[in-house]
């Protein structure tokens, strides 16, 4: 299994979410006060600059962005520009979106899947050894 680099996703949630904030249009003062969080913050956020980012947060600004978690650590370019030209219609990018998020959770149980199956081998292994 790979660890995850914070710093790393911090980035990547940062810039995904700024990327979808200028396809909107919208200005840090907006988003931020529609959010109840300063434009400070949402800066440091977008720029992965803010270490202590909480779930509640994020899921603050997904909602306001009308996207889901998973969305908005994995978005690429096409899905950014499908999300700016549907706007409020998003929802049927999501279920889109849903459907292919399935799919990489699927390949993602299946690696833990190996995984786990590899350290009962080793622990089978090192049980029939004592």
């Amino acid at each position: 299994m790979t660890s995850i680099n914070i710093s790393t996703l911090l980035t990547k949630i940062g810039k995904n979410l700024h990327t979808i904030r200028n396809s909107r249009k919208e200005t840090l003062q907006s988003v931020a006060a529609s959010i109840g969080i300063t434009h400070p913050i949402l800066s440091k956020v977008e720029n992965g600059r803010y270490k202590t980012l909480q779930l509640g947060l994020l899921i603050k600004l997904c909602s306001y962005y009308e996207v889901s978690l998973q969305q908005i650590m994995e978005l690429d370019m096409a899905t950014i520009f499908q999300i700016s030209n549907y706007g409020e219609g998003s929802q049927k990018l999501i279920g889109q979106e849903l459907a292919a998020g399935y799919e990489l959770y699927i390949k993602q149980l299946q690696q833990e899947i190996l995984y786990l199956k590899e350290q009962n081998i080793k622990l089978i292994d090192v049980i029939g050894k004592s």
